[in-house]
């Protein structure tokens, strides 16, 4: 990461500045999970009601895709920005993975690898393996083309919340046992174990690593932290303790600013090198479950409890 330039720290300050709320229509879903469309023109979102596809910037509703979790949870693109992965299920019972083709909107794979729900998914670099964490505290590996289980992880002693891949070699999940586990996803194996955080950890983030240097990796937990990691060293670089619970990460594009989504429906922008808070914004919507930046525009996309919001770049200084 490089040291920010004075005036791109004016620039995304000024970021947070311009809020304006548009509702998920109906009001009464809750977004959990949004992903950009391929052309970026149209928003997907996966919240208690299904899968639902609102038009940018407007966020009005445009059409519900027919799916089966009866909750979505998560939703991962693949590389090839066809296919979409959505995970749920139903608590205490069954999680659910479906492979939706977008050109079509038809399903190509269904399957329940795990006895409650998947909370979060990820795609292996060459996009022929999938990756699950579940509230049934296990990780899984699956075969993209057949759902077939390739492996069991069972590092964890309870639920997971959060799970990310560096590449082929390398997943990181974490969950309510406040443990960060390091794991190799062809055999399952541990690598490492980093148990610094006091309370569940809500979100991990991955950026891409720099071509020259080490993967980072950053964690936020209900102990009200914000911690930089060198994984493969066994580093924690620091931290920073903050007013309000962490609930979603999302890195910048550029690598600029670590914004954060916290509980209480504030958002935080940080240096992502010191951590250090440069501003906060209070929405007054309630818990921050998700966080996009448009690739065009932008402009921040927030899933909220109490529905879409977007923040808007149009006032800010060229």
């Amino acid at each position: 990461m490089s040291i920010w330039p004075g005036a791109r720290i004016l620039h995304l300050v000024m970021l947070l500045t311009v809020l304006t709320q548009q509702s998920l229509v109906p009001a009464q879903i809750r977004p959990a999970v949004a992903v950009w469309a391929p052309a970026a023109n149209e928003v997907l979102v996966g919240s208690q009601s299904g899968l639902q596809v609102c038009a940018w910037p407007m966020l009005t509703l445009q059409r519900q895709v027919p799916v089966e979790p009866q909750q979505i949870l998560d939703l991962c693109l693949a590389g090839d920005q066809r296919r979409l992965l959505l995970t749920g299920g139903t608590a205490g019972e069954s999680g659910m993975l479906q492979l939706l083709d977008l050109q079509t909107e038809q399903i190509l794979l269904t399957c329940t690898p795990h006895t409650d729900r998947i909370t979060q998914t990820c795609w292996l670099a060459a996009d022929d393996r999938i990756v699950t964490a579940s509230d049934d505290g296990t990780a899984a590996v699956l075969d993209a083309q057949s759902g077939t289980l390739l492996q069991r992880v069972t590092l964890h002693s309870r639920p997971l919340l959060a799970l990310t891949c560096f590449s082929d070699a390398q997943a990181v999940t974490a969950g309510m046992d406040g443990t960060i586990r390091l794991w190799q996803p062809q055999n399952g194996q541990a690598v490492r174990t980093f148990d610094n955080h006091t309370a569940p950890i809500t979100d991990l983030l991955a950026p891409e690593p720099p071509a020259d240097g080490l993967p980072l990796l950053y964690s936020a937990s209900r102990d009200r932290t914000v911690r930089l990691w060198q994984p493969t060293r066994g580093r924690m670089v620091r931290f920073a303790r903050l007013s309000s619970i962490p609930q979603v990460l999302l890195l910048t594009s550029g690598g600029d600013a670590l914004l954060v989504g916290c509980s209480d429906g504030s958002l935080l922008l940080l240096h992502p090198e010191s951590l250090q808070v440069l501003r906060t914004e209070q929405t007054g919507t309630g818990g921050i479950n998700a966080l996009l930046q448009h690739p065009v525009s932008g402009d921040l996309l927030l899933c909220t409890d109490a529905g879409l919001l977007r923040l808007s770049r149009r006032q800010l200084i060229p």
